[in-house]
C-alpha cells in the first residue's frame, strides 16, 4: 500500500498551493471555469493521495491489532492528524461535493476536541449546513467563526448566509442587522451590492413593510448596471405585491400595474414559468380567461414541475364548468407535489361538487395532514421563491367534520377508481 502511496508524488511547489486552499475560497474560486483546470486536477490528486494515506493507516491499524492478540494499539500509533480530515472537507467542499465534504468534517470533528477554534473549519461546516437547508446548525457554525475570530477574512459572506437564514426564519431583526452589516462591508463577496440590497427589500416584504418594500424595489430598477436577471427578480415581486397588496392603490390600478411588472420581468426573462404562472394568475383574477390560460401554458412549457401552476389551471378549469379537465390538472398538480394543500382542497371541493363525498373526505385530509411554507423557500444561491397559496377553503375542517358525520366515520376510501389514476 505504501508504494500505491508513493506513486503520488506532490511537488514542494504544489504542497503550497495546497496549503493555501481551505473553505475560505468556496465561492470565489471557481474550479469549473477553464482558468482552474490545472488547479481542479491538482485537487483531485491530493485527495487521492490523502485518501490512500488513510487507507494505508486503517490497514496499519488492524494489523496492529491482530499482533497484540486482540488489543486495540494507542490512538497515537496511528500517525493522522486529525487535520487531514479537515483539509479533505475543504478540498470536497471547493470541489462543491457536499456530501464527501460533510463526511471528512465530521471526522475531524469527532477527532480534533479543540475543533470550536478552528475558524475555517467552522466557516466550512457552516457552508454545508447552509447547502443543506440545516439552519439551525448552520446558523451555530457561523455564529462560532465570528465569535471564534472576529476579524474572519470572509465575514461579509458570513453575515450574508446569517441574513438569509434568519430572513426565511422570520427573524427579521436579526436578518436586517446581518444584511446591512454584509452591505456595508467592503470585502470581495459573492454577492453584489445591487443582489443584497434586493434581500433587504424582499426582507422588508415578507416582514409587511410593503410601501418601504416597494420603494427600496423601484430604486434599485433605477440602478445603471442591473443584471436581467436580478431586474426579472424584482420586476416579478413587484408584480406580485401590486395583485395581492390592497394598501398599494385601487384594485383595477393594482391589476394592471401587476401585469405590466410581470411582462417586464418576462422581459429580462423569457425563460421564467414563475413570472408566467403569476401573470397568469393577474389574467384570471381580472376575467381574462384566454390570456390566462396561454400564460399557464408558456409557465408548464418553462417549468413543468410547477404545481401551483397546475392547481391554478385547475381552478380556472373549475370556474369554466369543465370537471374533467379540472381534475386533470389538480391530480398533475398532486403528483408533482404531494403536499400541495390547495390542489387537495380544490379536488376536494370539485368531488363535492360532483356529489362524490367519500373522495371529497379523502382529499380534504389529505389536504389537512400536509404542511404549506408560508414563508418563502430559498436556493442554494440565496434566491428566493415565493410559496403561493391558491384558493385555499377556509372551511376546511368544517367541511370535514360534516363529512365525517355524513359518512358515519367511513374509512378514508381510494379514490383511483373515479379518476383511474393512483394519486396517493
Amino acid at each position: 500500500m505504501s508504494q500505491e502511496v508513493d506513486e503520488i508524488n506532490l511537488t514542494p511547489q504544489e504542497l503550497l498551493v495546497l496549503s493555501e486552499l481551505d473553505s475560505r475560497q468556496f465561492g470565489f474560486l471557481k474550479l469549473n471555469e477553464p482558468e482552474h483546470v490545472k488547479k481542479k486536477e491538482l485537487i483531485l490528486k491530493a485527495i487521492k493521495y490523502l485518501e490512500r494515506m488513510l487507507i494505508q493507516a486503517q490497514e496499519e491499524k488492524e494489523v496492529r491489532k491482530e499482533l497484540g492478540n486482540g488489543e486495540e494499539p494507542p490512538a497515537t500509533s496511528i500517525n493522522i492528524d486529525p487535520k487531514t480530515y479537515c483539509k479533505l472537507g475543504h478540498f470536497h467542499l471547493l470541489l462543491e461535493d457536499y456530501a464527501k465534504a460533510m463526511s471528512a468534517y465530521q471526522k475531524f470533528f469527532k477527532l480534533k476536541p479543540d475543533h470550536w477554534k478552528d475558524p475555517c473549519f467552522l466557516y466550512g461546516q457552516g457552508l454545508v449546513y447552509f447547502h443543506y437547508n440545516a439552519f439551525q446548525w448552520a446558523v451555530k457554525a457561523l455564529q462560532q467563526v465570528l465569535y471564534v475570530e472576529p476579524g474572519f477574512l470572509r465575514a461579509n459572506e458570513v453575515h450574508l448566509r446569517l441574513g438569509l437564514m434568519f430572513k426565511v426564519n422570520n427573524d427579521w431583526e436579526s436578518a436586517l442587522k446581518h444584511l446591512q452589516l454584509a452591505l456595508i462591508d467592503a470585502s470581495p463577496c459573492t454577492f453584489s451590492k445591487i443582489e443584497i440590497k434586493f434581500h433587504i427589500a424582499h426582507l422588508y416584504e415578507v416582514q409587511g413593510k410593503y410601501k418601504v418594500a416597494k420603494d427600496n424595489y423601484e430604486q434599485l430598477l433605477k440602478e445603471k448596471e442591473l443584471p436581467t436577471n436580478l431586474k426579472a427578480d424584482i420586476c416579478r415581486q413587484l408584480g406580485w405585491m401590486y395583485h395581492c397588496i390592497e394598501s398599494l392603490g385601487d384594485k383595477s390600478s393594482r391589476e394592471a400595474q401587476a401585469i405590466h411588472c410581470l411582462q417586464k420581468s418576462i422581459e429580462a426573462d423569457p425563460k421564467s414559468g414563475q413570472s408566467l404562472y403569476l401573470l397568469g394568475r393577474c389574467y384570471a383574477s381580472v376575467n381574462k380567461v384566454h390570456d390566462a390560460f396561454v400564460a399557464y401554458r408558456n409557465s408548464v412549457e418553462k417549468s413543468e414541475g410547477n404545481a401551483d401552476t397546475w392547481c391554478s389551471i385547475g381552478v380556472l378549469y373549475q370556474q369554466q364548468n369543465q370537471p374533467m379537465d379540472a381534475l386533470q390538472a389538480y391530480i398533475c398538480a398532486v403528483q408533482l407535489d404531494k403536499s400541495h394543500s390547495a390542489a387537495w382542497t380544490n379536488l376536494g371541493i370539485l368531488y363535492e361538487s360532483c356529489n362524490q363525498p367519500k373522495d371529497a373526505y379523502a382529499c380534504y385530509v389529505n389536504a389537512t395532514r400536509v404542511g404549506e411554507n408560508n414563508s418563502t423557500d430559498l436556493d442554494k444561491e440565496g434566491a428566493v421563491t415565493p410559496r403561493l397559496t391558491v384558493h385555499m377553503n377556509p372551511n376546511l375542517a368544517q367541511r370535514i367534520q360534516f363529512l365525517q358525520t355524513h359518512l358515519g366515520n367511513a374509512p378514508m376510501p381510494s379514490i383511483t377508481s373515479n379518476v383511474h389514476l393512483s394519486i396517493f
